[in-house]
């Protein structure tokens, strides 16, 4: 999958990605500050504080030694396996959401460093920056395609199966949904470019390429900066940090 600042101007790629950044780190600094108001144990004067809950958090991480918290983080966190005992249809789907999101996320900073660098030049790598956004093409592609398999899986499950559709809430809605729309806006606009990854010409019309992006860029903007780090959708951070805090478990 291409990167789409070719359909964006380079500025406002920048932009939105200084106000990305700045939203997310405010938005972990106040979550992590609401969460030390919990801790005990610690001075009184530091209570409320976000360094409490970074302290906190540390302490009981690596309480029972360094081979424990690397047991955890592997199995519980990166393999989810309370997920594939739990149901192994789940974890196909769980694994391929979180995989496909993460790995698109990291490309797309990658690309935008790139970008950076093929637009000033930077150290005259502007050829050798441009090389590399074309190598990473294919894994967008495979990547893209991982994500858009596992949202879907979750949203058909949440279609066909009554026991899923009755826990379903409307913030399961807007997630699911919204990761749906995201991707397939993203396979869309590539689409349009033409010469795509499976599909070739098929949908060509370069015209709207750029509208689409935009419109790509717009949903994922609003979902995952604008309603993550204020909703219970903060879990994909505070779901993995109290499974290690915990040192696994249940």
């Amino acid at each position: 999958m291409a990167f789409y600042t070719l359909g964006l101007t380079f500025w406002l790629v920048i932009a939105l990605t200084v106000v990305v950044l700045g939203i997310w780190i405010y938005g972990l600094y106040f979550n992590f500050k609401k969460w030390g108001m919990g801790s005990t144990g610690y001075q009184d004067e530091l209570r409320n504080s976000f360094w409490l809950f970074i302290a906190t958090w540390i302490h009981e991480a690596f309480k029972d030694g360094i081979w424990v918290f690397v047991k955890t983080l592997i199995l519980d966190v990166l393999l989810l396996r309370r997920t594939l005992r739990r149901s192994p249809v789940r974890w196909v789907m769980h694994m391929a959401i979180f995989y496909g999101f993460l790995t698109l996320a990291a490309l797309s900073g990658l690309g935008l460093f790139m970008d950076i660098i093929e637009h000033f030049n930077v150290l005259g790598l502007a050829h050798q920056a441009e090389m590399v956004k074309g190598f990473m093409e294919l894994p967008f592609d495979i990547f893209g395609y991982l994500l858009l398999f596992g949202a879907t899986v979750a949203v058909l499950r949440r279609i066909f199966l009554r026991e899923v559709r009755s826990r379903t809430s409307a913030y399961d809605v807007v997630l699911l949904g919204g990761v749906f729309l995201i991707t397939i806006s993203g396979f869309y606009a590539e689409w349009l470019r033409g010469n795509a990854f499976l599909v070739g010409n098929a949908f060509a019309n370069p015209i709207y390429a750029p509208h689409f992006s935009l419109l790509h860029t717009i949903l994922a903007l609003a979902l995952f900066v604008v309603i993550l780090p204020w909703s219970k959708y903060m879990h994909i951070i505070a779901g993995p940090l109290t499974i290690l805090a915990n040192r696994g478990g249940e």
